[in-house]
């Protein structure tokens, strides 16, 4: 026993399901809460310029979902491997569309008020980067370190 360690929780598929929960989770909630105050074209965060009643209600159903989902490890306790096989089709989508939003759309920041000059979609690059590319390693651990 001397000189062996304990087994690591810091696995891609744990790094994974609590980056998700991480960064959804909080997307989500504003967006249930006030998707155009947290993220309209009034945001100093403004990730969209235009955002009408259905731009609202959408964002609404999508930050509940969203919530709900990427905590389901840690609400109802949801097998993490089976997160990481869930989420590998958005990952994988999530990185054009944020490419398309960052660079193609012209309804994506900066908005009026932003505190930073950059479309704030510029900042999710890095983010869905790193959480698609913990999604094939937690892939590749197929689930023995759940």
């Amino acid at each position: 026993l001397i000189g062996r360690k304990p087994p690591s929780t810091m696995t891609a598929t744990n790094n994974l399901c609590l980056g998700m929960a991480a960064v959804y989770t909080f997307f989500g909630v504003t967006l249930f809460v006030a998707p155009d105050v947290c993220w309209g074209p009034e945001s100093p965060l403004s990730y969209w310029t235009e955002m009408d009643t259905s731009g609202v209600w959408f964002g609404r159903c999508l930050g509940l979902w969203m919530s709900t989902v990427t905590m389901s490890p840690y609400t109802i306790g949801m097998p993490k491997s089976l997160m990481a096989r869930l989420y590998i089709v958005p990952n994988v989508f999530f990185m054009f569309l944020f490419v398309q939003a960052s660079f193609f759309l012209e309804t994506t920041g900066p908005g009026r008020n932003a505190v930073l000059p950059v479309n704030m979609w510029w900042t999710q690059l890095p983010v869905a980067a790193t959480l698609l590319a913990w999604n094939v390693k937690a892939l590749q651990e197929g689930g023995k370190k759940d």
